[in-house]
């Protein structure tokens, strides 16, 4: 009797804990679930949301420093055209701007030349001393990108500065020539679109 009371003792101990791993895997089941489907669509979402943000953004801040780059490229390339014209002859360039009333030297009228061409510039023979070295600097290519620059005489700005009551800026009138050096892609057909403008003077050899 007392060993059959032992046993049935031990079965109900074996068989309490059963009952409590059963309770125990329940609960950890209960805890463990996944995610229901609105849960990951949601997610989905808020990635896509953020996905497209960043993207924007960085694009963005690609073509901003891309236009920064040309930027630059643009305004030391009118730079070069200005210091280029300074160094040629100022009494040929003052004939052609202020004597012969001419109002640019312009790109389109001085193309470097084509292998079959030896001078495609000839319009600007009596102004500068090389009409090749005129046309490469006026349509100059940079990164595979060609552009074209304008030199434009500034005729108001200097009338003013001929007709001046400062008997200075009158006198100095004489030795400078006011231009405008514009550069714009070549590849940009519309006229404002991706132009850069630089304002100078020709200057005298004499007071340089």
């Amino acid at each position: 009797m007392e060993k059959g009371r032992v046993v049935q003792k031990i079965q109900g101990e074996v068989a309490l804990q059963a009952e409590e791993e059963d309770i125990r895997m329940k609960l950890g089941l209960k805890q463990e679930r996944g995610f229901t489907l609105i849960e990951v669509l949601a997610a989905i979402v808020i990635l896509s949301i953020v996905s497209l943000v960043l993207t924007s953004y960085f694009t963005n801040a690609m073509s901003y420093s891309k236009a920064n780059q040309n930027k630059t490229i643009m305004v030391n390339l009118a730079r070069n055209a200005l210091f280029y014209v300074e160094k040629e002859d100022f009494g040929k360039l003052q004939t052609y701007f202020v004597v012969n009333n001419h109002s640019s030297i312009a790109a389109s009228d001085c193309q470097p030349p084509k292998p079959s061409e030896t001078d495609s510039c000839s319009g600007y023979s009596g102004v500068v001393s090389n009409n090749n070295v005129l046309a490469h600097v006026l349509n100059p290519v940079v990164n595979g990108i060609s552009y074209q620059i304008n030199i434009e005489y500034q005729r108001s700005l200097h009338q003013e500065m001929v007709t001046s009551k400062d008997t200075i800026e009158k006198e100095t009138s004489k030795y400078l020539i006011p231009v405008r050096i514009r550069i714009r892609d070549a590849g940009r057909v519309t006229a404002n679109v991706n132009e850069t403008v630089v304002e100078g003077y020709i200057t005298d050899e004499k007071i340089r």
